[in-house]
């Protein structure tokens, strides 16, 4: 009975570390603006990214996701602790994929909503003109399409040169 119980388990754990969660990018990417008000949605994302982020774009996402957790922490330290880890994880990403579209998205999108406290806003415009110039390269047009929609539905809420031009966002449609 108890070597049933130990064979079992032993599967169980061997089956468990060798499949993972499987990184569904697409949903997880859908689910970005979605997780900031869904604490529930936006750990169990950062669990399966944590378990599985292999490529660039899945890193880019784990590091969004830490950043939203901090948006769901009560205690203030603890908050300001996760976001740093998330900005840090997301730093080293663009560093090792500078033209990376996705995270330069990422980042923009977290700078334009950081509390100015944060001192995490210097790369905005920088972003935003990264995006105008380049977002049509996007292979995959669903997160294209997602971003685009993303940056439009923004658009209304930023201020100065934070809002994207006519001009802009016609480029952007591209």
């Amino acid at each position: 009975m108890i070597t049933r119980i130990v064979l079992t388990i032993a599967l169980f754990t061997i089956t468990r570390v060798g499949l993972g969660q499987q990184v569904n990018i697409d949903k997880i990417r859908k689910e970005y603006a979605e997780a900031v008000k869904d604490e529930d949605l936006c750990e169990h994302n950062l669990e399966v990214l944590t378990e599985g982020a292999k490529s660039p774009t899945e890193k880019v996402y784990l590091a969004a996701y830490q950043i939203l957790l901090a948006k769901h922490i009560g205690n203030p330290f603890k908050k300001v602790g996760q976001f740093k880890e998330g900005k840090k994880h997301l730093e080293q990403v663009i560093k090792e994929n500078p033209n990376h579209i996705e995270a330069r998205f990422i980042r923009w999108s977290v700078q334009v909503h950081a509390p100015s406290f944060l001192g995490y806003n210097n790369n905005i415009l920088e972003d935003k003109n990264f995006l105008v110039k380049n977002l049509y390269k996007l292979p995959n047009e669903e997160a294209k399409s997602i971003i685009y929609n993303y940056l439009k539905g923004a658009n209304p809420y930023l201020k100065g040169g934070q809002v994207f031009s006519a001009t802009e966002l016609k480029e952007l449609a591209q």
